[in-house]
């Protein structure tokens, strides 16, 4: 894949995966519209709780490398510190649940983003006009125009595929829940194969943003 921007791209590469409580399915054409309705308060919101969830991962995954490296004390502060990100009373996890396309991938929990990238299509030719266009849209997403930087490349007809992470809520809750208990009682390899399957849990999808010419 041709990258434009990785890691956590927040401020347009998410908007496109939560469901707005007035929002339809979602289609590569109600993507610019869904960027330019959100609100500031909004997309504070869902930048907060992708941040907590993916602080939560991560800490998931350092925990397991402590309890590899013999520092239980660590894993039991890790493992903590991500009961409390995941169980934050002032945080509202439902309003910014996935709509997946399939249901069957989140029939049995609720999914969230926890982080993003986005990438050109496989297809794509540069040309010296249109990298203009996506180092400027890079520059308004750097300054924090996601509705600009989208409407670009919406304008230029370059495609733009998103990758999406998603955490059940409800199972890594229940995950870390029971890893606290288990380092608790000195089960060590048990909270670590509990911590794994937290992690194994993610889901990653791919859509188009921008379905491009």
């Amino acid at each position: 894949m041709k990258r434009i921007m990785t890691a956590t791209a927040l401020s347009l590469a998410l908007i496109s995966g939560f469901s707005w409580a007035d929002t339809a399915t979602n289609t590569t054409g109600s993507v610019a519209a869904k960027v330019s309705s959100a609100t500031d308060q909004q997309l504070q919101e869902l930048t907060q709780i992708a941040n907590q969830g993916f602080n939560a991962m991560r800490n998931i995954q350092y925990a397991r490398l402590a309890i590899f490296g013999g520092n239980t004390e660590l894993a039991t502060k890790l493992v903590d510190q991500s009961a409390t990100l995941l169980n934050d009373d002032s945080v509202d996890w439902s309003k910014f649940v996935k709509q997946a396309k399939n249901p069957d991938l989140t029939k049995n929990d609720d999914f969230v983003i926890i982080d993003a990238s986005i990438a050109l299509a496989e297809d794509y030719t540069v040309t010296p006009e249109k990298q203009a266009v996506i180092d400027k849209a890079n520059a308004k997403l750097k300054n924090g125009d996601a509705k600009g930087a989208l409407d670009d490349l919406r304008l230029a007809d370059i495609a733009v595929n998103e990758t999406q992470y998603l955490m059940p809520i409800k199972a890594t809750r229940a995950a870390v829940t029971q890893a606290k208990q288990l380092l608790a009682d000195g089960k060590y390899y048990e909270a670590n194969l509990v911590l794994r399957d937290a992690e194994q849990a993610i889901v990653v999808t791919s859509e188009t943003l921008i379905a491009g010419k």
